[in-house]
């Protein structure tokens, strides 16, 4: 199968949309044997530049004119790959003006209802620009395009507010990124200081202060509870006791890689109680280390945390209290605590991982194109379908008591 992959950015950047591209496309090569890139870096440079206008309520990527400079630009060049069909990732102002000419395999964290009414950067966009990103996503509707989103809370939501059925969509959550995927550790005993890990860039829409909260209530109860922070420097956090503030660590760099590594194996927990959040792939990588995440009810995070099976879900509004209690049932029941622990593994090495959405974007590459499925396919199809329903029931009643588990 020939594909023409698109992407947001440059898919050969890790950095472009939270590397996103970078391993959807490594997977697809991984897979299939043609797969093309078609990019415009002038013009996604250009696009990036010009981001800043949001704030005097313009949307660039979602101007009518962008979509026909790609549609013109994009439409020789597919021609001339002719391939099998298109994957898009997060390039809707790429792909809608192509008008379905070709095969066209979609995916994103959400539509433009579900994140333009959803964070609040994005409030102060001009009525003129939520029509243009509203009739854009409309005119990817009325082609015959698979559309693959990262969470059941953005299929749910973009059904509702399109009008479409829920059908209409796939549920594909992506993986977690690693160039090489961690191996299953011992697990942790529940004993020594409690660790708390926090990952993230934006500390405020994170929950960072919330989190804060947690660990004074924590410390309260069990005196040697620990909080670290990596992704960020936050000011609140400076010369709170109990809390190390690790900054900003690249990925790329293998020393500042080990250091990440090493926070994720030797913490008691991962939390980040974001107050929005689409998807959220820092709890996909700590699943991998088996490190049970901890996060609030919004967005996409319920696609991923799984309430008293591979983490803990509280509700938005949840206070610290109820953050604490959760944590201290789990902490002070070593049973508890391994099976979210075996919970998180599982849930990555099911579906957290690049592989179980490769798994699911072939079938729909597969039924789009009218190919057969490859017995390669079927058999990792089949496994996946097997390690879940051999997986233990692991929910503890203690974790889910005024909790409002999923």
């Amino acid at each position: 199968m020939r594909l023409a992959f698109l992407a947001i950015d440059n898919p050969l950047n890790r950095s472009s949309w939270s590397g996103l591209p970078y391993y959807a496309l490594r997977e697809l090569r991984r897979r299939f044997s043609q797969v093309e890139v078609i990019d415009t870096p002038r013009a996604d440079w250009l696009l990036q530049r010009a981001a800043h206008l949001r704030r005097f309520g313009l949307s660039p990527t979602r101007e009518p004119l962008v979509a026909e400079y790609f549609a013109q630009t994009l439409r020789p060049r597919l021609d001339a790959l002719k391939p099998d069909a298109v994957v898009a990732i997060n390039a809707v102002h790429k792909i809608v003006g192509l008008n379905g000419r070709y095969p066209t395999l979609y995916c994103s964290d959400g539509f433009f209802a579900n994140i333009v009414d959803y964070y609040p950067q994005f409030s102060q966009l001009s009525p003129r620009a939520r029509r243009n990103g509203d009739r854009q996503q409309r005119a990817l509707l009325a082609t015959r395009a698979s559309l693959c989103l990262s969470s059941e809370w953005a299929v749910r939501t973009a059904a509702s507010y399109y009008g479409q059925p829920q059908d209409r969509f796939r549920v594909v959550p992506f993986g977690a990124n690693f160039d090489v995927e961690p191996g299953q550790g011992a697990l942790r005993p529940n004993s020594g200081p409690l660790k708390l890990l926090f990952v993230g860039y934006d500390w405020a829409r994170k929950g960072g202060d919330l989190v804060l909260e947690v660990l004074r209530g924590l410390r309260e109860r069990f005196g040697d509870a620990e909080l670290h922070i990596a992704g960020c420097s936050p000011p609140q956090a400076e010369g709170v006791e109990g809390v190390v503030i690790h900054g900003r660590l690249d990925k790329s760099d293998p020393e500042q890689a080990a250091r990440l590594e090493g926070l994720f194996r030797d913490s008691a927990f991962f939390i980040m109680p974001s107050r929005q959040e689409a998807y959220g792939l820092a709890y996909c990588e700590a699943c991998a280390f088996g490190l049970p995440p901890i996060g609030a009810d919004t967005g996409g995070v319920g696609t991923i945390v799984r309430n008293g099976e591979n983490g803990l879900l509280l509700p938005l509004d949840a206070e610290p209290a109820d953050y604490v209690r959760a944590i201290a049932a789990v902490w002070s029941n070593a049973a508890a605590y391994r099976d979210l622990q075996i919970g998180a593994r599982e849930a990555f090495e099911a579906r957290l991982n690049w592989r179980a959405w490769g798994d699911q974007i072939e079938q729909e590459l597969l039924r789009l194109t009218g190919a057969a499925a490859s017995p390669r396919l079927s058999e990792l199809a089949q496994r996946r379908l097997d390690r879940q329903a051999q997986r233990p029931p692991v929910v503890d009643a203690g974790v889910k008591v005024g909790l409002g588990g999923r």
